[in-house]
């Protein structure tokens, strides 16, 4: 059966709230030195993040380094199939397209939804949104619940802050 985000029960599903962090991804991880430190957030369907690049980011000497772009895409993508699968998941496949380059100190809002959940796949959108509303980038990608025991040796990296949705509620457990 496929479930799409909306189809997916209300009550088990926040509608809104800052989502966890860990202490060590690239992304969110408030531990990481060299990490982006950035937290993203539900807003209905979609998994949002706002962020404005870094000269840090830089690939070109004015163009932000496409693969900052996909990191932060993933991230969204990955925390909407978290969201809608309530297990953790990680990227099986994983495709965008630049519509046009992202310069540094650029706000941009990266967002993605479920577009389509089974046991072991779930499909999701993204896209990156420029202050003035165009799109400079779009994503899509496929990702898989990670096994009980792979969360488990990584739960302890989850951060339970009273700014943010607690992870154990966002987690019900594996069914294999």
């Amino acid at each position: 059966m496929v479930l799409r985000m909306s189809a997916i029960d209300a009550a088990a599903t926040p509608i809104s709230g800052t989502l966890p962090w860990t202490r060590r991804c690239f992304v969110c991880g408030e531990s990481n030195p060299h990490g982006l430190h950035q937290h993203s957030r539900i807003e209905g369907e979609w998994i949002v993040m706002d962020y404005t690049p870094r000269e840090a980011d830089l690939g070109y000497k004015s163009i932000v380094h496409g693969g900052i772009t996909m990191t932060i895409l993933d991230e969204v993508m990955t925390w909407a199939a978290i969201v809608s699968a309530h297990r953790g998941c990680v990227t099986a496949e994983m495709t965008m397209r630049f519509r046009a380059p992202i310069a540094i100190g650029e706000p941009l809002r990266f967002a993605a939804r479920v577009i389509s959940a089974k046991r072991l796949l779930i499909r999701t959108e993204a896209q990156v949104t420029r202050a003035d509303g165009s799109i400079a980038a779009t994503a899509a990608g496929v990702y898989m619940p990670m096994a009980a025991s792979q969360l488990a040796f990584n739960a302890e990296d989850f951060v339970v802050h009273p700014d943010a949705l607690d992870p154990r509620a966002l987690f019900r457990g594996d069914e294999r």
